[in-house]
């Protein structure tokens, strides 16, 4: 009986030690003596020869959080401070490529050191008015394009950069503050007088179109027609009576009063 429970004990132990199990979100990569095998274990149970070692490795997404990044620069030479986030995750089937080539933290190693570069690229191709009305959008998609591009063959997938909040020296928020109301104050004089011209250029134009209405109206006027008119306005008033012949009206008398 002591035999067999040594023995149980011994074979238990041994199966302990050549079972091993991955989690989900995760992959194994069998490292046997240096040679690593290129064909990564799903999530599940294992049975592995105990002289194998399992690296198992998270390919679940993952948040890399920068806080108060510094030494960033625009055009002019300004210090820009911001607040960041990288979302990415390691692609499952090059999990074992990322085993062989990257040493340590994955983050540390590549993430880190590709961002900052990137970041710092980008943005001294900006003036701090730039950023401070809306630029750092274009920094953020143009960073996270980049570090896709750069990192996606060595088995690192971005999904996401993020910009938490880009701050400039209070004095130069103040100065592009006061030049951006500056700014406002002449775009609305330049639409005054612009509003202004075509109300003149309006009023030219409607003066002009009278006056040939007029100048057409003139030509018109006979003797005939203004006798023609004005009978036209006599004809309802009664206390006038009037007689026409063929050169238009030659006697118009008050009519006589009645006397009772």
């Amino acid at each position: 009986m002591i035999l067999i429970l040594i023995t149980a004990i011994i074979v238990g132990g041994v199966a302990w030690a050549a079972s091993t199990i991955i989690p989900v979100g995760h992959v194994g990569v069998v490292d046997y003596f240096g040679q690593v095998q290129d064909q990564e274990l799903g999530p599940g149970f294992y049975l592995i020869n105990p002289l194998k070692h399992i690296e198992k490795t998270n390919t679940q997404t993952q948040e890399q959080e920068y806080q108060q990044i510094r030494g960033t620069l625009t055009r002019e030479g300004l210090e820009v401070v911001l607040d960041a986030s990288i979302i990415w995750h390691i692609e499952p089937d090059k999990a074992s490529d990322v085993y062989k080539t990257i040493r340590g933290s994955y983050g540390e190693t590549l993430i880190v050191p590709n961002f900052m570069g990137l970041l710092r690229e980008e943005i001294k191709k900006y003036t701090a008015e730039d950023i401070y009305t809306g630029k750092s959008t274009e920094i953020e998609i143009a960073v996270e394009s980049g570090l896709k591009q750069t990192l996606a063959p060595r088995g690192i997938i971005i999904e996401r950069v993020l910009f938490r909040g880009l701050t400039l020296p209070p004095d130069v928020t103040n100065a592009i503050q006061s030049k951006i109301r500056e700014k406002q104050a002449v775009e609305q004089m330049r639409f005054t007088v612009e509003k202004q011209r075509l109300e003149a250029e309006r009023m030219i134009i409607e003066a002009n179109a009278t006056a040939q209405s007029n100048f057409i109206k003139s030509k018109s006027i006979t003797p005939e027609l203004i006798s023609w008119e004005f009978v036209q306005a006599l004809k309802e008033n009664k206390n006038f009576i009037y007689v026409t012949g063929s050169g238009g009206v030659s006697t118009i008398l008050p009519m006589p009063q009645v006397v009772k």
